[in-house]
């Protein structure tokens, strides 16, 4: 019969692992297989490969297939690499040193994942402190700038209100307008000295008629003379 080495899914919705086992190529992915050399756990950083090393290399030499994934994890741990090695005659004590030099790469590798994911994340959160801190700067001058021209208007509205107090005191330029009498008042009259000098002065004298007004009275008389004649 055709055997290969595949995946066997175990574990729960979205909290998958696999087993490693070797099966009829016939059965179903999770159905009966012939024996498990190990399991996979994609979870864990970084992944957790668990393979017996002897087993696997055996049943390569049987002629069981690996699956494309199964091949990949077991060049990962370098399984494949000490199957190739064996074939040439070396003994797998000889080879250990490749298995473990591989999982060292597996695990510097996972470490510098890790380490780019720290940094990308610290990049990210420092481009929104800087963003916040550009938007908070950028609200600061717009505040100030509005506080200015709130300060302005304020000052503009009281240089009009004096303005308009000073014409309303001042109506003429600044000159003072007098009284005038109401109605009804009688005029002052002059008191002290001016009311004394006002009394003693004497009546002004009529002016002697002129000439014309001496031949008008003459031609009046004449024309009574008529008369009674």
């Amino acid at each position: 019969m055709a055997v290969k080495i595949r995946l066997q899914r175990k574990g729960a919705k979205h909290r998958a692992f696999y087993r490693v086992v070797v099966a009829d190529s016939r059965s179903p992915r999770d159905g009966r297989f012939v024996e498990q050399l190990g399991y996979y756990d994609p979870l864990k950083d970084p992944p957790d490969i668990q393979v017996e090393t002897d087993k696997a290399i055996a049943w390569l030499g049987k002629g069981a297939q690996p699956t494309d994934t199964v091949r990949s994890l077991f060049s990962s741990v370098g399984i494949v690499q000490m199957w190739h090695e064996h074939k040439k005659g070396k003994s797998l004590d000889e080879l250990r040193h490749i298995e473990d030099e591989a999982r060292k790469k597996l695990e510097v590798k996972a470490a510098m994942g890790k380490r780019k994911k720290e940094d990308a994340k610290a990049v990210a959160k420092d481009a929104v402190t800087k963003e916040a801190e550009k938007e908070a700067k950028k609200e600061a001058k717009m505040d100030a700038a509005a506080a200015e021209s709130v300060e302005e208007m304020t000052g503009e509205s009281d240089g009009a209100k004096e303005a308009v107090d000073d014409v309303q005191e001042k109506p003429d330029g600044g000159e003072e307008t007098a009284e005038k009498p109401e109605a009804g008042d009688a005029p002052d009259e002059p008191e002290g000295d001016a009311a004394e000098a006002s009394a003693d002065s004497p009546p002004a004298e009529p002016e002697p008629a002129g000439e014309g007004q001496a031949d008008a009275q003459g031609s009046v008389d004449g024309d009574d003379t008529k008369a009674e004649g």
